[in-house]
């Protein structure tokens, strides 16, 4: 039998997409926010929705700045993911606080998270805002990700938890892919 879903929650039934951290920087201040609203949207060029709340301190310094990267973290950094998802850059140093680490980027001004194992530089392309969030399209211009977690697709492998991308379920749910399958 199937049980109606409150619209509050509707959207976790398109769930387990991996979570993200966001790093962006303006002005020589960095900040990082998790993010679990992500879609891609076009292949040529590659563009990618985030979908962020304007309350966010991360949404203004995006739209300043112009530029972000998309970091997927592993199963080893989900309480990190946490934290910067419930603590506010306008309200002190979350990157400090975290014990993250910033590597420089490669075609953008903006630092990775170098615990984590992808890395999506993109530049801000255009903004839409049909609700309570801004959806900022972005153009990846440049990813990268670790050889032994990744290969044209997420490599799964249940023994290697610290090669997995987290995936937010919704709340304070994560999940990690469990096994793959090829169909021909």
């Amino acid at each position: 039998m199937k049980q109606e879903i409150p619209l509050a929650h509707a959207h976790r039934l398109l769930a387990g997409q991996p979570a993200c951290l966001v790093t962006v920087r303006y002005r020589g201040k960095e900040n990082v926010m998790s993010l679990g609203w992500v879609c891609p949207v076009s292949l040529e060029p590659p563009l990618l929705i985030l979908a962020i709340h304007p309350s966010r301190y991360t949404h203004d310094m995006l739209e300043r700045s112009q530029e972000c990267v998309l970091n997927i973290p592993p199963r080893p950094l989900a309480e990190q993911l946490v934290r910067c998802g419930t603590l506010s850059g306008a309200e002190g140093d979350k990157l400090a606080d975290s014990g993250l680490t910033l590597e420089n980027g490669q075609r953008i001004e903006v630092p990775w998270v170098g615990e984590c194992l992808a890395h999506l530089e993109c530049a801000l392309v255009d903004r839409l805002a049909p609700g309570d969030h801004t959806l900022f399209v972005v153009e990846v211009v440049g990813a990268w990700a670790e050889q032994e977690a990744f290969d044209q697709t997420w490599i799964v492998d249940d023994q290697q938890e610290d090669l997995q991308p987290l995936h937010h379920l919704g709340g304070g749910r994560f999940g990690l892919l469990g096994s793959s399958f090829t169909v021909s």
